[in-house]
């Protein structure tokens, strides 16, 4: 089976936190399957001053191309814009046509993330008649998220209801955002499939801490709400200051003020990004894990999280609660810390409730490379089967 994958974000050098979530999907599908992976950088901020280049990079089982193009100088943003697509689509169209003559007709095409790849996915359908399937990883179909669809332009609308309706299934990481999809474009076939994790990295160890120790990973964007975690830890501290709280990722100069108005400056540890391995060194080390955003679909945090055995206390917002239960953690109200410091303080009295040989074993088995792949490559065999 010859495999194409269409991204619309994915890691690259200038940024590889891109889309990272994309990567560890197709290196699940690489565990059973050869692919070839094509993405146009987006951003226009990452690409002010680019000219046109290509990185490419081979994996196991993996030809992945990324391409980077002129941002555009002009004085007027919405002619630089319309510069941009234009040269977007173009070195799309382009790229599809050498990837042809190259390497033949594809089987199958995946997309992930309709906008911007699914212009290419569409064209691909229409003029070779291959089918394709769209995975969507994205919150801007949820109302209150920033910059949300229903704020967006004509043409990423019409390209987002275009790609759903042309796709021959449809697949999401969690229920929660497929209904709220479902409902917006009347979604023909769909498949849940989770975010994966690599198990070989993140995995249990016996920490043994004196000192329980929580633990945040995000990139520390408003709707991670850092804030209300630190309200939360603020109340907490004036109960129990018996614990430690690690922070990872590019904090601002607001939230560590806002750390130290609080009088938590013993207790609050700032690492800052660290690589993917890094991560998972601190979250082995870690005793749980903390999450409080406003909105989200199924971060991988938590599936991450799970996978070393640590419970997740988290806000009930999105898809989370399709993971996190009684058996592997606490849920609460979004946006009250009174509420997240209380699921701390009982964390603190009562750790032992929580298995962390039970949790691991359940998450690794659901969340491995080798699973979600098996789970790809057979949507993939239904796609081919159908047509």
């Amino acid at each position: 089976m010859k495999v194409l994958w269409l991204c619309s974000w994915y890691p690259h050098s200038t940024d590889p936190f891109d889309g990272d979530f994309v990567e560890r999907h197709a290196r699940s599908l690489a565990t059973c399957q050869k692919l070839d992976v094509i993405h146009i950088v987006q951003n226009m901020n990452l690409l002010k001053g680019e000219s046109f280049r290509v990185e490419e990079r081979q994996e196991n089982n993996m030809n992945v191309k990324v391409c980077f193009i002129p941002a555009g100088n002009v004085a007027f943003e919405k002619i630089n814009l319309l510069l941009f697509n234009f040269r977007y689509y173009k070195t799309m169209r382009s790229l599809l046509r050498e990837y042809l003559d190259k390497n033949g007709r594809p089987d199958i095409v995946h997309v992930h993330v309709p906008v911007k790849m699914g212009a290419g996915a569409i064209w691909l359908k229409k003029k070779f008649n291959i089918p394709f399937v769209v995975t969507e990883h994205a919150t801007v179909y949820f109302q209150n998220s920033h910059d949300n669809y229903f704020d967006r332009g004509f043409q990423f609308k019409y390209l987002t209801k275009k790609t759903f309706y042309e796709a021959d299934i449809v697949i999401s990481v969690s229920a929660c955002l497929m209904s709220v999809m479902d409902d917006l474009f009347l979604i023909k076939r769909k498949r849940l499939i989770r975010n994966s994790v690599n198990t070989e990295i993140f995995f249990p160890i016996n920490s043994n801490n004196v000192i329980k120790k929580f633990i945040h990973v995000s990139m520390m964007v408003p709707f991670k709400n850092i804030e209300g975690i630190l309200e939360g830890l603020g109340r907490l501290n004036k109960r129990n200051t018996n614990w430690q709280m690690v922070f990872v990722g590019p904090a601002n100069t607001g939230q560590i003020a806002l750390a130290k108005e609080l009088k938590l400056d013993k207790q609050v540890v700032w690492k800052g990004a660290l690589p993917y391995a890094e991560v998972a060194k601190e979250m082995q080390h870690a005793d749980a894990l903390i999450h409080f955003s406003t909105y989200e679909n199924l971060p991988c945090v938590i599936s991450e999280a799970l996978c070393c055995g640590i419970p997740v206390i988290s806000s009930n917002v999105g898809g989370i609660s399709e993971l996190v239960t009684e058996k592997n953690g606490i849920l609460v109200e979004s946006g009250n810390a009174e509420l997240l410091a209380k699921a701390m303080e009982t964390f603190l009295h009562h750790p032992e409730k929580f298995n962390k040989n039970e949790i691991s074993n359940s998450a690794s088995s659901q969340f491995n490379y080798k699973t979600i792949g098996v789970q790809i490559a057979d949507v993939y065999k239904e796609m081919l089967d159908a047509n």
